[in-house]
C-alpha cells in the first residue's frame, strides 16, 4: 500500500487516483436515469402545464368596401375580400354603366351578381359575396371594362 507521501506526490503530478474519474461518470448517469424516470412516470409534467392552444381566428364583423367606375375603369380593379362581406359599386362617370358577372355574354359566373338595370351618376349598386372564390365582372356596356373580387 503507497504512504501518504506517495499519494500526494501522485496528485501533484495532476493524475486522478485510478478510478475516480468513473466514479463520477457513474453517478452522473445515475442522476440522469433518475430524472428521466421522474419526469416519465408523472412526477412534474412541464408540458401538461402550458396553456392549450384554442382557436384563434376571431370571427369579424361583415365589411363594406367600395368599387368606384370612371373614365372606363373600376378602382380598385382587384378587390380582396372575407366571404359576408359587401362591395358598393359606385358610377363616378357621366355616363350610366351595368355591372354584371362574367362571363360575357352568359352572366351566370356568380348568380345574382348583376345590377339588374342601369347605374347613372352618384348612384350605387351592392352586392354581399357569400361564396369563397374569384370572381370576374364587366360593364355590360363595355365588356372590356373589367375587374376581379377575390372573396376568402
Amino acid at each position: 500500500m503507497a504512504s501518504l507521501k506517495e499519494r500526494l506526490a501522485e496528485r501533484a503530478d495532476g493524475a486522478e487516483p485510478s478510478g475516480l474519474g468513473w466514479l463520477f461518470i457513474l453517478l452522473f448517469l445515475i442522476l440522469l436515469s433518475a430524472a428521466v424516470l421522474y419526469f416519465s412516470q408523472g412526477g412534474k409534467n412541464l408540458i401538461g402545464s402550458l396553456p392549450t392552444p384554442t382557436n384563434t381566428i376571431a370571427s369579424r364583423p361583415a365589411r363594406t368596401y367600395s368599387v368606384y367606375y370612371d373614365r372606363g375603369v373600376f378602382s380598385p380593379t382587384n378587390l380582396r375580400i372575407h366571404a359576408g362581406d359587401t362591395v358598393r359599386f359606385e358610377n363616378d362617370n357621366t355616363l350610366p354603366i351595368r355591372v354584371v358577372t362574367d362571363p360575357h355574354p352568359a352572366h351566370n359566373g356568380l348568380v345574382g351578381f348583376d345590377s339588374a338595370s342601369e347605374i347613372r351618376n352618384k348612384e350605387s349598386f351592392t352586392y354581399t359575396f357569400s361564396a369563397v372564390g374569384i370572381f370576374s365582372y364587366h360593364n355590360e356596356r363595355n365588356p372590356n371594362e373589367t375587374g376581379t373580387i377575390i372573396v376568402r
